[in-house]
């Protein structure tokens, strides 16, 4: 927050520093930053206390837009020859086996 000019104070209590540390594990320091700016340029006079924010804070929810990794397409065709070529092992060495595992 100093970086971006934000300067406050941070006296909390203990159970405001519980609540500050869940919200920094649940949104992450950068969204609580991103938060205290809009709510500084919002605000009619520049807050002096880091408690001015903790309400925004704890109501954040964490960014659900990236889910993981998704499929771009159908599987290549280096990843269909190597599905065919452990199918065909794996006969191998059923035969070899006599299908015993």
């Amino acid at each position: 927050m100093s970086a971006r000019h934000m300067r406050v104070t941070w006296k909390f209590s203990a159970e405001e520093w519980i609540e500050l540390r869940d919200a920094v594990r649940r949104v992450g320091v950068g969204a609580l930053v991103e938060h205290a700016e809009r709510v500084w340029r919002a605000a009619q006079t520049p807050p002096f206390s880091a408690k001015y924010f903790l309400p925004g804070w704890t109501g954040l929810e964490p960014d659900t837009s990236f889910t993981g990794p998704r499929p771009v397409g159908p599987p290549s065709a280096a990843q269909s020859y190597l599905a065919d070529m452990q199918s065909i092992a794996e006969e191998l060495r059923l035969q070899h086996t006599g299908g015993a595992g």
